[in-house]
């Protein structure tokens, strides 16, 4: 069993309100020193506990050492010695946890408040065991509200802790002779309405607990804070400040309690400007003028203090420039003005309409008026230098045909410009059919661009056709050439003189070319084959006939197929029924169509009366014509010989004769003129005629 203090002089309280308290203190202070805790309700104490579960005794009157039949543990820290309020144990049942609340009146709490009392608790002798004791002091500030939760574990209203006597219930912490507790209240936004409480909170408590014992608290005091007075910077004309210019002035201060704030109670601070709780007065002023205000500054105490003041802001430095002044040409044309800054002006002066600048040649002076947005008017001016463009001409162009290939242009002045237009590149004009326009452009040393233009008309060159020309052959003679459209053109090629054509072996080009009214020119070609005409020979064994003699098929013409003709010619046969010379011609077609022919002439004699018996003996002369020597042989008989030899005319000639063989003689007649010769002779005895032609 526990040795505790349990038996006083005291009074128990349930939750209730004490009357009659007689205070130490005017207006918000209070001072208790606990003479008789009857009449704390009637000053706006409250006891409340809220222990679980709740014990025979809340707060009750202190007792003294010297009382009897029980003395207490402690007499009171001043005043009678029994004048102090004391909480025990018996706040809750055998065990449990103690929440007793003693709680303050409702007062205007504010920073700097200081609230002070003093606490014990019974002398802890040798040998005997110490039960720890807690106190807290919380804080509400719900005005008058005495809300302490419904339960030990709560606090209500009373959630700020202000101070925790002995928080961890350890032994010989809590003291055990009256010690003083002093509180400054800090960290309130601004001075409010609550209360302070005493709070006796111990687990593990009762009287079979061992954390709970007794203590006692007395003189209990809360002095308000008092304003001190404040000290401003001084009043009157703060630092001046430029319309659009960031401005910054720091308001200074003593004497608030804690971090003061500033505020502007009266006047206005010059628009794009602000008051920082701080004092700091910054931003960027968006209006000129004088502007008077009252800046007040205060502090969580709810203490103040306040300064007039004045700020003049005045208008920014002419921010007027421009960009460089341009240098343009007087066909330029009209155009924005844009060379002044800030953005927003009017531009006026020579040739400015509605901010457009229409260029006049020589130096224009361009003024800008310009009002910032705090009102401000400012206005500057600068040069333009209108440069005069320079005379382009570009002479007139001849008309071209569309085939005419890559047209050099010229006749731009002055030199050193450039042509452009459908089909230019660079200075060559590539005709495209139609009315094309060229143009000619130059920059002169200013830079100033003039240009100047022409039509060209490309005509388009004329259809020419010519028609397939037929194969030819080389002995054709001249041809006339045809087929060539439109009419009046002209022939050119290998052979062709005028519209004339002389085929020369092979493929031949010939091309018509023609030439419209406009000058145009086109052609067509087409090749011609002229092929090799056949040469044709017609030598005929015989050539000269008596008038008597049988006809003669004729032979020697070639090459082979063609045929003959001539007087006497029939068939191939030729019948000498006329004296005289006939021209036998024979003509051959190749396999192209190419024709040729020769001609050859046998001369049809009376021959005197002789006639031509040699073939009767098998007489053969070769070769027949000859160019002088021939040989004469017979195949009938065993020998023969030549007795004369007689010309056309009758007469003998001499000639020369050599026996090869008894029936073999070779005759020479190259020193005879050409002719018809008679040969006479002898075979075996018998006379014999034979006809020689002599080339």
């Amino acid at each position: 069993m526990k040795t505790r203090i349990s038996t006083f002089t005291a009074y128990l309280f349930g939750t209730f309100m004490l009357s009659g308290l007689s205070f130490k203190s005017f207006a918000q202070s209070f001072s208790e020193s606990f003479d008789d805790i009857t009449t704390l309700a009637g000053s706006g104490w409250v006891i409340q506990n809220n222990s679980s579960p709740v014990g025979s005794l809340s707060w009750f009157q202190g007792t003294a050492t010297t009382a009897t039949p029980t003395p207490g543990p402690f007499n009171s820290y001043n005043g009678a010695a029994n004048a102090y309020i004391a909480v025990n144990f018996n706040s809750t049942g055998s065990t449990g946890t103690i929440s007793n609340w003693l709680i303050t009146p409702n007062r205007t709490l504010r920073n700097g408040d200081v609230f002070t009392f003093y606490t014990r608790k019974p002398t802890i002798g040798s040998g005997q065991t110490d039960y720890p004791d807690r106190l807290e002091v919380r804080m509400s500030t719900n005005g008058a509200s005495t809300n302490a939760g419904a339960n030990a574990a709560q606090t209500g209203d009373f959630s700020t802790l202000l101070l925790s006597v002995n928080p961890t219930l350890v032994a010989n912490v809590y003291p055990q002779v009256w010690t003083q507790y002093t509180i400054t209240i800090s960290g309130l936004p601004a001075p409010t309405s609550g209360r302070i409480a005493f709070r006796y909170f111990v687990t593990g408590a009762g009287s079979l607990g061992t954390n709970s014992d007794y203590i006692g608290i007395d003189q209990v005091d809360y002095t308000p804070y008092v304003c001190p007075a404040f000290t401003m910077t001084a009043g009157g004309a703060l630092t001046g400040g430029t319309a659009g210019a960031s401005y910054t002035q720091t308001l200074s201060q003593t004497g608030a309690l804690g971090a003061p704030s500033f505020a502007i109670t009266s006047g206005a601070l010059p628009p794009g400007l602000t008051l920082a709780s701080n004092g700091t007065i910054s931003g960027t002023p968006t209006a000129t003028g004088t502007f008077n205000f009252t800046a007040t500054v205060s502090d969580a105490s709810g203490c103040s203090g306040a300064q007039n003041y004045s700020i003049t802001v005045v208008c920014p430095a002419n921010p007027i420039s421009f960009s460089a002044s341009p240098s343009i040409c007087d066909n330029a044309d009209p155009y924005v003005l844009t060379e002044g800054t800030p953005a927003g002006g009017t531009y006026s002066g020579t040739g400015v309409t509605g901010g457009t600048f229409d260029p006049m040649a020589g130096t224009q002076t361009i003024v800008y008026d310009y009002t910032d947005p705090y009102g401000c008017a400012f206005n500057s001016d600068y040069t333009i230098t209108v440069n005069t463009s320079p005379t382009v001409v570009l002479d007139p162009l001849s008309a071209v045909c569309e085939d005419a290939g890559m047209v050099a242009m010229t006749g731009g002045s002055p030199a050193g410009g450039t042509y452009s237009g459908t089909g230019v590149t660079g200075s060559d004009f590539d005709p495209a059919m139609g009315t094309q326009t060229i143009t000619y452009t130059y920059t002169d040393a200013n830079g100033c661009v003039n240009d100047s233009s022409q039509t060209i008309v490309v005509n388009t060159v004329p259809t020419v056709t010519y028609d397939p020309v037929p194969a030819v052959c080389s002995n054709a003679g001249a041809l006339t050439l045809t087929g060539g459209s439109p009419a009046g053109g002209t022939y050119s090629g290998t052979g062709v003189t005028g519209t004339d054509f002389d085929p020369t072996v092979g493929t031949q080009t010939i091309t018509y070319t023609y030439t419209d009214a406009n000058g145009c020119v086109n052609d067509a070609a087409q090749d011609i084959t002229v092929n090799t005409a056949p040469t044709v020979t017609f030598t005929s064994p015989v050539s000269l006939m008596c008038i008597d003699d049988p006809s003669l098929t004729l032979s020697g013409g070639s090459p082979a197929g063609g045929t003959y003709s001539g007087t006497g010619v029939s068939g191939g046969i030729f019948s000498p029924t006329t004296t005289g010379a006939h021209v036998i011609t024979y003509a051959y077609t190749d396999a192209n169509g190419c024709d040729g022919e020769a001609m050859f002439t046998i001369d049809v004699d009376a021959c005197l009366g002789i006639a031509d018996n040699g073939q009767a003996f098998g007489f053969e002369m070769y070769p027949n014509p000859t160019t002088g020597r021939f040989t004469a042989s017979v195949t009938s008989g065993t020998e023969c010989s030549i007795v004369s030899i007689i010309d056309i005319h009758g007469k003998t000639i001499p000639f020369e004769a050599t026996h090869t063989s008894a029936n073999t003689i070779e005759v020479n007649l190259s020193n005879q003129a050409a002719g018809m010769y008679l040969v006479n002779g002898m075979i075996d005895n018998q006379p014999f005629t034979f006809r020689v032609q002599k080339q």
